[in-house]
Order: structure tokens, then C-alpha cells, then sequence
């Protein structure tokens, strides 16, 4: 057996488990012998060190955009805070980045929640919001988008060090430095300084001679303040302004995307959180005309043994997509099994059996218990994902687009350039457009042949699905099943298997489709369809989908106020959704919470730097 075979075995993909007890029904870290917040009212406490110590109540009005960062998200008490007092501030929008190693449980954030009666509804809002517990950034919008908590699970000095954001404001709150002194020590400080726009402020709760002097050392001018409570004095400080703040760019206003399908809808939707107007162009006269448009479409992780970049990826956009399918009523299955099959697929799967993931992510089950799950008699067992969803993709499209304007049925064959900020579409001067996003799909060769930009290797290949008639064996299945293909459970009387790869883009349905969709079926599964009438009950489509060559999607920058996400493969409804909310942030001058080489893998101008 080959060594590399158990390279990885024993590897632990999960996120610590948060330690805690309770006393006086007051949650304590175990880890930390030390309080969550203040015994004498942790609510007051937030506000008058966090919010009263960074000036918020007056450095928060008659301005539109706000950062604030955090280092220990514990109970979100501080987020609490600051939800509570936005209806002060109707033309905010903010950026709340927090940072926590071990993520509670929604029952211990219920009950710890439960004394601050006044935000209620905030903390419920919350809690039915979190994502799940897996490393790395997810996005979490709340107030109907107005404020975009972006938690970032894993040790903070560790994803301090792969963030590249700008933080207005920091609730330093890490628990006592003389017990949790890496939250305190010189690297994670330095990278707060780093992260800390010029003017930027700080408060904490601890004045601790080492951590002024860290904080001076990172770049801040500190002083102690009156504290809460019994604690006599709490710090602030401010990182000074080196150069005058010069404003040269025009605020973005309104976006041109180029592209209809799930790419396109995502940054709308992304735009329309920021504030941002939005119009989409695509030559169809619908949306979700290309590979968007399947009657329904999987959302699910393509995990790694060694949890690479493009593994941490795809968990982290599978987050978002999924929970938001849920929110807008675009799921037709909650779960997605992946059977042990093909061989591949069954030899990886039993590397990833000899690790350990989140449950959440990915458990194993065997035939009997897949079987259960699904609804139907299946001949083996495999990993199944939680978070998997089937979805019907042309709604989720649809819902995600609302709120932007559309130019349907209208072929961008050129877009001039007015001057450094302003596009002209098609040569109409009546509409002018700050920024111009590249996001047509299959079409994305011919857009960027358009904007004269090469360089960026896509690939397009086609791939038919097959809608398959239901019968008693399929009619009960609740569950999506991936297997080298995937099946789905049935919609107006119809299942969806797929999918075949031809590299000729080809876009005609073919029996001979039909039967290698059929052919991907595991050993035992395929009596469940009656392959005899390919012909006459089996219906399908086509559609063209983009890839690179190393499988990431592109995203990002250009040139000067243009923008590209595409070449998203197979899994355009998984990784879309958090990419376009992603590039909207950055289209928008706000905070994109990617760790960096997440970011590097998915520049478009990577294969030139390689």
C-alpha cells in the first residue's frame, strides 16, 4: 500500500469545542477561568467600553459606511449592542468582522442571551442566522442587509495574519490578557494595527501595562478612561493620521453586469445589500437562459484530504449558498448523500473516514442508514452533507436579481469608456455606469475578447442532463445523491440525472446522453429507471458551461472599474452566491473577508503569474 495512501489520516478539520460552565447563570470560559461579560450587566458593559470607547454614537452619524472589528465574538453581545442602536443611523451601512476560535452552541447563546430582554429580537435574529461551525469566513447579512457580520472561525493571530481589510473601529475583547495571552501578544497586535485605517480607533476592557505597550508598538496612541462598573479604568486609543485623507474616487452608484445566470444575480444581489444600483444585461430574454436554467441543481462541497485552498473554498461558498437558498425558499432537498461510487470516489471517501471533519460538513452512513435517509433502497452507503441542498436554480436566479434593473434580450456588442469612472453600454448615453462586472457564463471568452483582455485560459464544455419520469422506486426519494453524477428527488413528475462532459461544447440532446447519464448510476441502482425508454419518456437539456484549468473560478479585478466573476464549472450554484456577495464588497470599497490565498487562487490573472 502506498505511503501516500495515509498521508493525511488522523488529520482534524474541526474547530475546538468551546469549554464552558455556569455560575449564577452567568456563562464562564472554562478554558480561560473567565467571564464572557460583566456580572454586573455585560449589555452596559458593551456599550460603554465598545461602543462608548470607539465614539460611536457620534462618529456614526451622517456617514454611509462603517467597519468595525472584533477580536472574540463569544456570546455577539457586543454585535447586539451595535444592531440595537442602528436605527439611529437609517443611512448606514456596516461591516462587522469577528474573529472566535471556538464557536458556542445556538442553545448556549439562547440562554446567554436570555437576561438582555431589550435585544431580543436582535439576538434571535442572530441566532437563526449563524452559520455552521467550520473554519474560515462566512457571511452572515442581518437587518435586511444593512449589516454584514462576517465570522471568521479559527485562531485569530492565524486568520489575522491572511486578512487584508480596513477596520474603522476594534472591540478588543479577547477575555483577561493574563489568561489568554496569545490574543494579546505582540504578532496578533500588530496585525490589528495593520488592519486599522489611519485614524482608526481601539477600546478594550483591560488597561494591562504589556498590552499598552504592544498596542504603542502597533502603531497606536493609547490612554486609560473611566471603566464599567467595578473595573476602574478601560483603554482606548487611536492609530494617528499619518497623511491628510484625500477622497479622489466617485462613489459607485450604479453597476453594469453582463450576464444573467447565477453569477450576474449574485453580485446584484450583493450591490443591492451595499446600496448599490445594479443592471443586467444579457442577450436571452430571461434570466437564467444558459446553464442556470436546469429545472434543478446541486449544491455541495468537493472536499480534499488535505483541505487545500480549493477545499476551504468550497465549504466556505457552500455555507453561504446554502443557508441562503433556505432564506429564499429556493430548496427542493435539504441533504445531498455521497455514495461510495465510483471507485475514485469511494477510495477518497475512505480517506476522508480516517480523518475528522465537522458532522455538519460530512458523516458517513452505511447502505441501510443511506437508505433511511433517502427514502429509497440504495446498495451503499457514503458521506452525507447536511448542508447539501437540490435547489430550483432559475427561481434562486430570479430572487437573487430582484431589486436590479434588467436589459434582457439586449447583446452587449460594445462598451466605451466616457472617461477613468464612467461606461456607456451599447453607445447609450442617457445611462451612466461607474463600474462594468464581466459575469456572461459560457459567453465569457467572447466578453472578454469584448473588453480586450487576455490572458485569463477558459474553457468551455457542454453537458446534457436527463429529466427522468418518475416511478414507485424514485417517487419517494427526499434526498439528493451524488455518485460521479447526481440524481435528484422528483419536481412536477420529473428527476433530474446528470450530467455528461463533452469538451466539443455540443448542445443538442442525444439519447446517447441519456444512456451515459444512466451508465453513471452505482451497480444495484439502475433497474430503479427503465433505460429501455430513453426515447420515448426521456426528455433533457444542454447548457454550456466555463472552467480554467486548475477548477477554481475567477474573480476580482481587471482594470480600472472593471470586474470579472466566472468560469465557475459544474458549480456555479454553490460557489456564485459568496463570490458575487465577495466581489460586490470589493466593487463597493468594503471589506472582503476571503483570507488571501483564497483570493490568489481565484485572480484571474493567476495562470500569467504562474
Amino acid at each position: 500500500m502506498s505511503e501516500n495512501l495515509h498521508m493525511h489520516d488522523g488529520a482534524d478539520y474541526r474547530l475546538a469545542e468551546a469549554k464552558i460552565s455556569w455560575r449564577d447563570n452567568v456563562i464562564r470560559a472554562d478554558s480561560y477561568d473567565d467571564v464572557y461579560f460583566s456580572v454586573e450587566g455585560g449589555l452596559g458593559e458593551s456599550r460603554h467600553v465598545f461602543l462608548g470607547g470607539n465614539n460611536l454614537p457620534v462618529r456614526l452619524q451622517n456617514i454611509s459606511h462603517f467597519t468595525i472589528a472584533e477580536t472574540g465574538f463569544g456570546t455577539g453581545l457586543n454585535l447586539l449592542a451595535v444592531m440595537a442602536e442602528m436605527h439611529k443611523f437609517p443611512a448606514l451601512q456596516l461591516d462587522y468582522i469577528s474573529f472566535e476560535a471556538c464557536p458556542l452552541e445556538v442553545d448556549d447563546l439562547e440562554r446567554a442571551h436570555a437576561p438582555f430582554g431589550e435585544v431580543a429580537a436582535y439576538a434571535k435574529a442572530l441566532r437563526d442566522a449563524l452559520p455552521p461551525r467550520w473554519h474560515g469566513t462566512h457571511m452572515v447579512p442581518l437587518l435586511d442587509g444593512r449589516v454584514r457580520l462576517h465570522l471568521i472561525y479559527g485562531q485569530a493571530e492565524d486568520m489575522l495574519a491572511k486578512m487584508d481589510f480596513r477596520a474603522d473601529a476594534w472591540f478588543l475583547d479577547g477575555f483577561s490578557p493574563a489568561k489568554n495571552a496569545a490574543m494579546w501578544n505582540k504578532n496578533t497586535l500588530a496585525h490589528v494595527g495593520r488592519l486599522t485605517r489611519q485614524g482608526g480607533t481601539i477600546s478594550s476592557f483591560t488597561v494591562a501595562s504589556g498590552v499598552r505597550d504592544t498596542l504603542q508598538d502597533a502603531g497606536f496612541i493609547v490612554e486609560k478612561c473611566p471603566g464599567f462598573g467595578r473595573k476602574r479604568h478601560m483603554l482606548t486609543g487611536q492609530k494617528p493620521l499619518v497623511t491628510p485623507k484625500v477622497t479622489t474616487s466617485t462613489r459607485i452608484k450604479q453597476v453594469a453586469i453582463i450576464g444573467g445566470g447565477i453569477a450576474g444575480a449574485s453580485i446584484a444581489a450583493g450591490l443591492n445589500r451595499r446600496g448599490i444600483a445594479a443592471t443586467i444585461f444579457d442577450s436571452a430574454e430571461r434570466l437564467a437562459h444558459g446553464a442556470s436554467g436546469n429545472r434543478m441543481a446541486v449544491q455541495s462541497p468537493r472536499l480534499a484530504v488535505d483541505h487545500n485552498v480549493a477545499s476551504q473554498l468550497s465549504t466556505l461558498c457552500l455555507s453561504f449558498a446554502a443557508r441562503l437558498s433556505d432564506t429564499l425558499d429556493c430548496s427542493v432537498a435539504k441533504q445531498v448523500i455521497s455514495l461510495d461510487w465510483p471507485h475514485r470516489e469511494a477510495v477518497r471517501q475512505d480517506k476522508f473516514r480516517r480523518q475528522f471533519w465537522p458532522t455538519s460538513l460530512m458523516r458517513f452512513v452505511d447502505a441501510t442508514e443511506a437508505s433511511a435517509l433517502s427514502g429509497i433502497a440504495l446498495p451503499l452507503g457514503g458521506a452525507v452533507h447536511d448542508y447539501g441542498r437540490i435547489i430550483n436554480p432559475v427561481k434562486y436566479v430570479e430572487r437573487l436579481a430582484k431589486g436590479a434593473a434588467l436589459a434582457l434580450a439586449t447583446k452587449v456588442t460594445d462598451v466605451s469608456r466616457l472617461d477613468d469612472q464612467t461606461f456607456h453600454m451599447n453607445g447609450d448615453r442617457d445611462i451612466t455606469y461607474q463600474a462594468v462586472v464581466l459575469a456572461g457564463g459560457a459567453d465569457m471568452t467572447d466578453i472578454l475578447k469584448l473588453m480586450h483582455k487576455s490572458g485569463i485560459p477558459v474553457e468551455i464544455t457542454s453537458g446534457q442532463v436527463s429529466h427522468i419520469p418518475s416511478n414507485s422506486g424514485l417517487k419517494p426519494l427526499t434526498a439528493g445523491l451524488s455518485f460521479g453524477g447526481y440524481l435528484t428527488p422528483v419536481d412536477e413528475g420529473f428527476h433530474e440525472l446528470g450530467a455528461t462532459f463533452d469538451r466539443t461544447a455540443a448542445m443538442a440532446v442525444t439519447d446517447e446522453g441519456h444512456a451515459h447519464n444512466v451508465g453513471l448510476l452505482p451497480k444495484g441502482m439502475a433497474g430503479l429507471i427503465d433505460a429501455s425508454n430513453v426515447s420515448g419518456g426521456f426528455t433533457g437539456r444542454v447548457s454550456q458551461r466555463a472552467s480554467t484549468p486548475d477548477r477554481n473560478p475567477i474573480m476580482g479585478h481587471l482594470a480600472d472599474h472593471i470586474y470579472c466573476l466566472g468560469a465557475l464549472g459544474a458549480r456555479g450554484m454553490t460557489f456564485a452566491p459568496l463570490l458575487g456577495d465577495m466581489l460586490a464588497a470589493e466593487i463597493a470599497d468594503m471589506p472582503v473577508s476571503l483570507a488571501r490565498d483564497i483570493r490568489h487562487a481565484l485572480d484571474p490573472f493567476r495562470f500569467r503569474m504562474r
